[in-house]
């Protein structure tokens, strides 16, 4: 890089200053180290959302992600360590629920209906890794006790009232229903919007376990 000399003349020495200011900076190790972490991570839960955790390996991450395989198992372990992480905050419903409990209903059967259209940017798709991952004797027990914290029991304290968790574990069934109808099963019949006169049935369904029995 070009320094300041004494000995240049003014008009050299503000070349110089010039070209120094307009140089771009280069990203810091740590930042570097941050943004590859986070493709890392987004790459695996594409695959883990399309995939079974069986067919997913971490070279198949390490290629969608562009980076080494022996990185991958730097920034985050093993295959199971990288999967834990994934599910993390995966299914958390708490913060995305209407305040209006009489919504509660159309929101969710809104959300598994849009499901397929509306993954997140990163083509993560919430649902379909639940499905995928609950199939799989691998994974079964550690998607089933994240599903469980972040969706039922988040579910059961929103809605309140006598039978909480059971109602909000029916609610639950009815997603993963329509959810395993769309995804597995692909069902032509669920290609439906909130606007659909059958909608009306399953939001009218989980309503009712929304709202506290008298």
């Amino acid at each position: 890089m070009s320094t300041v000399d004494d000995k240049m003349s003014p008009r050299q020495q503000l070349t110089v200053l010039a070209s120094i200011m307009l140089t771009p900076k280069a990203a810091s190790p740590s930042r570097n180290a941050l943004q590859t972490r986070q493709r890392i991570f987004d790459a695996a839960r594409r695959c883990f959302s399309s995939k079974s955790y069986e067919n997913v390996g971490i070279r198949e991450i390490a290629r969608e992600s562009g980076v080494d395989a022996a990185l991958v198992s730097r920034y985050f372990g093993s295959k199971e360590q990288l999967f834990e992480h994934v599910i993390q905050n995966a299914f958390n419903v708490d913060e995305h629920l209407p305040a209006n409990l009489e919504d509660i209903g159309a929101f969710l059967v809104g959300q598994v209906l849009n499901d397929k259209s509306e993954a997140d940017n990163d083509g993560f798709n919430p649902l379909r890794l639940l499905l995928l991952a609950a199939a799989s004797p691998e994974t079964s027990s550690v998607v089933s006790s994240r599903f469980k914290q972040e969706f039922v029991h988040p579910l059961a304290l929103r809605i309140g009232g006598r039978n909480a968790s059971a109602r909000a574990a029916l609610i639950a069934s009815y997603v993963i229903g329509i959810a395993t109808m769309r995804h597995l099963l692909d069902s032509p019949d669920l290609n439906l919007s909130l606007q659909d006169e059958p909608v009306s049935l399953v939001v009218a369904a989980i309503q009712s376990c929304v709202t506290q029995p008298s």
